[in-house]
């Protein structure tokens, strides 16, 4: 029988956690990201109540090219934080679960409030993969806008 090390024995776990954590993964609301009035404001994103200290949400949308875009939005006590949901491993959108991103794809995890890497793909080092790009957020008049 051959040894299992640890690099093996979690490449064969991520693999499976992706099916797993995406079976209770919550639903995206789609928006259609449209500009602001007040162009400078950048994308309306959502009214300022529908997140609160401590949630996050995970939206989706197209752009002007039609491309499907992924953004996390995060209020923590000190503001607001928006990032791209698209993995930077290999493109996928990653999914919301509890104060976590997740790729189904290749299993990397990322920190909703940070966006910083906490596992990279099978398994593999948080060290081999970037963090999430963030978008700069403004709140004005009760809505959440990004650039």
């Amino acid at each position: 029988m051959p040894k299992l090390n640890r690099r093996t024995f979690l490449t064969a776990i991520s693999a499976l956690i992706p099916s797993f954590i995406f079976s209770k993964a919550q639903a995206s609301p789609v928006i259609s990201l449209a500009k602001a009035a007040n162009s400078n404001l950048g994308f309306l994103i959502t009214k300022s109540s529908a997140i609160k200290v401590g949630q996050s949400l995970a939206y989706s949308g197209k752009d002007s090219n039609g491309a499907t875009i992924g953004i996390i939005l995060t209020r923590t006590k000190k503001g607001l934080i928006a990032l791209d949901g698209t993995c930077t491993h290999q493109g996928c959108q990653v999914q919301l679960k509890k104060t976590s991103l997740i790729c189904p794809c290749h299993g990397s995890v990322f920190n909703a409030s940070t966006g910083a890497p906490l596992l990279g793909p099978n398994g593999s080092p948080k060290s081999t993969i970037t963090s999430l790009a963030k978008y700069k957020v403004t709140e004005k008049s009760g809505n959440i806008y990004i650039k």
